[in-house]
C-alpha cells in the first residue's frame, strides 16, 4: 500500500480542545479562534480565555470568538445554557468587545 501524501499548511493549523484547563495556563501563540461551546457565566473564566487571544500574535491577525448556545427553552423558562449565554453577552458589553449575535432557525 502506498503512503497518501499530506499538504500541511504553512505554518502548520494547530487545533486545542479543551474543557475548563483552557482558561488558564496556557501559552500559544497565533491563537486566531476560540470556540465557546459548553455553558459558562464565570466572569474570570470568559475574560481569562479571550485574553489567550489577546495576546499579539506573530502574523498580526486578530482572535475571533465562536460563542455558541442552544436555546431549547420551554414555554417562558429559558434552560440553564441560554442563561449562561445571556450573562456572557452582558460580559461582553460590559467590557465594550464588538459582538455580534445571531439566531439562527433550524428546520
Amino acid at each position: 500500500m502506498k503512503p497518501t501524501k499530506v499538504e500541511i499548511p504553512n505554518p502548520p493549523v494547530i487545533i486545542v480542545a479543551s474543557s475548563q484547563t483552557f482558561a488558564t495556563g496556557i501559552n500559544i501563540k497565533n491563537l486566531h479562534s476560540i470556540i465557546f461551546a459548553a455553558p459558562n457565566k464565570s466572569q474570570i473564566r470568559v475574560l481569562q480565555s479571550i485574553g489567550r487571544g489577546l495576546r499579539k500574535s506573530d502574523d498580526g491577525r486578530a482572535t475571533t470568538v465562536y460563542d455558541i448556545s442552544d436555546n431549547f427553552s420551554w414555554k417562558k423558562t429559558k434552560n440553564y445554557t441560554m442563561k449562561h449565554a445571556i450573562e456572557r453577552i452582558k460580559i461582553y458589553s460590559r467590557e465594550e468587545f464588538d459582538h455580534k449575535v445571531y439566531e439562527i432557525q433550524l428546520p
